[in-house]
């Protein structure tokens, strides 16, 4: 990122449609920060088109736009851990279009994160690997990476694709990685590194398809009589008088109000028995968004389009059915307008 002209090209195609819903989402956290502390991913990496997840411990000094740094977590920063990164990526000729970068805390604190910090990063982290459909080759750099990777598991467990990911996990990059006494010690963990690097690159270069599917799984509903919803809630699956209590973004909690809705729910359940009405209640239909005028890219169902873009995920469900009405239908947020497409069901 010395060359000015090649960290501004970066910084104007930031948003192109590749990386797009990464980057929204990073200024989804940005928002909710109030700062700019969690840095972009730059276009020259692969998007939601990467195979390879590459999860450190925290954005440094260098991806702070601020303090003078490119605004970017990324390998061509003007740091030893980048340029490290860079070079073990090179020697086993894994390109960037096949990268997504991450870290474990995603917000800048330049020190390590604390358990509870680690904790928060789940949900961010959760997110990217929803967005990243052809991932298959996860790289966990450091202790709190792989911290954070345990608390993903343990508070996901419904993520079956996280069982099928390929995790590796080794060192960081950072010549602190490699302080110790014993020069043995230091020699075996900068071959661990090595070797972890050749593993990813043989990996992608097999060219393995992954072997779970495409669409990014999705939270699942349940109510109070343990009936699993699917994916997201439907409009007739939502008896009267029920309380919905959103914890936040992408999690819900549902609870009823004496028998007359424990009825209701037993109802629910036996129209799930009836294969058309289950089928119809779990197609989903793909829409396309562009946010000010500016694509934002394509999503599998209008929840996950709410979810992975900070809309309230409590007004989807009315806006749905207008927009399968029309096609197409703007939805005002702030200062955005989200302009919203649909797509043929999928």
């Amino acid at each position: 990122m010395r060359t000015p002209a090649f960290r501004e090209w970066q910084w104007d195609h930031r948003f192109d449609p590749h990386i797009a819903p990464i980057n929204h989402y990073v200024d989804t956290l940005r928002k909710g920060a109030g700062s700019d502390s969690v840095p972009y991913v730059p276009p020259m990496y692969g998007g939601v088109k990467a195979r390879l997840l590459s999860v450190m411990r925290d954005p440094g000094p260098k991806t702070q736009d601020a303090s003078g740094g490119s605004g970017f977590i990324c390998m061509e920063n003007d740091d030893q851990t980048a340029e490290k990164i860079c070079n073990y990526f090179a020697e086993v000729k894994i390109q960037a279009e096949d990268i997504v970068p991450w870290n474990a805390y995603p917000w800048y604190i330049n020190r390590k994160p604390t358990p509870s910090e680690l904790e928060v990063g789940t949900l961010p982290l959760k997110t990217i690997i929803d967005l990243l459909p052809k991932l298959c080759v996860v790289m966990l750099h450091g202790g709190e990476a792989k911290d954070v990777w345990k608390r993903l598991k343990r508070k996901y467990p419904e993520m079956s694709r996280l069982r099928e990911l390929y995790v590796i996990e080794t060192y960081h990059t950072s010549p602190q990685a490699f302080r110790h006494k014993d020069p043995l010690e230091r020699e075996r963990r900068r071959t661990q590194l090595a070797d972890s690097f050749k593993k990813a690159g043989e990996i992608l270069q097999s060219g393995k398809p992954s072997v779970f599917s495409t669409t990014p799984a999705l939270p699942k509903i349940h109510t109070s009589a343990g009936v699993d919803m699917g994916a997201e809630p439907r409009i007739s699956d939502i008896p009267v008088n029920m309380i919905r209590e959103v914890k936040h973004v992408g999690e819900a909690v549902m609870t009823y109000e004496g028998q007359k809705n424990q009825n209701i729910s037993e109802g629910v359940r036996k129209s799930w028995e009836n294969p058309e009405v289950r089928e119809k209640r779990r197609q989903h239909h793909a829409v396309r968004v562009h946010r000010n005028g500016t694509l934002v890219g394509e999503f599998s169902s209008l929840y996950q389009a709410f979810k992975i873009l900070g809309l309230p995920v409590s007004k989807h469900i009315p806006f749905r059915i207008k927009l399968k009405q029309v096609g197409n239908l703007p939805f005002i947020y702030g200062n955005y307008v989200y302009d919203f497409e649909i797509l043929p069901p999928i």
